[in-house]
């Protein structure tokens, strides 16, 4: 029964991920999802894709209800290898040693948040994610 269970649970997880994988590729190019997969960036829960730019980096905006402290916390766990810098009040972390300065990040791919809203209170953020080509 146990083993059954197990592996019922695995075949649940399985379906999951995909689910939120074909979500994610419903709204990111097949270019946008390989640049996050190379650095093991994953997209925030819950967070929406706005827009993009593939111009100079692969770049990619998303929305959420989250405040920028929680997602950036949440994105220190899951990429905990990465570094922190402040860049003018905003921390932004990145793929690289640590002691950077902000004029190093064009070569690193990184990622910071911010509130898109100023009324007081308000927790609505934009989620940056730049991966250099």
């Amino acid at each position: 029964m146990k083993r059954s269970t197990g592996v019922l649970m695995a075949l649940l997880l399985v379906l999951v991920l995909a689910l939120a994988t074909t979500a994610l590729a419903e709204d990111l190019s097949a270019e946008q999802v390989k640049a996050l997969e190379s650095v093991g960036v994953q997209v925030y829960p819950g967070a929406s894709y706005t827009t993009g730019d593939n111009d100079v980096a692969t770049i990619m905006w998303f929305k959420s209800k989250d405040s920028p402290d929680k997602i950036m916390a949440w994105y220190k766990e899951k990429l905990s290898g990465w570094s922190e810098m402040d860049v003018n009040g905003s921390r932004v972390i990145y793929k690289g040693p640590g002691g950077l300065e902000a004029k190093d990040l064009s070569t690193k791919p990184y990622i910071f948040t911010r509130t898109t809203d100023e009324t007081p209170g308000s927790t609505d953020s934009e989620i940056t994610v730049r991966i250099p080509r």
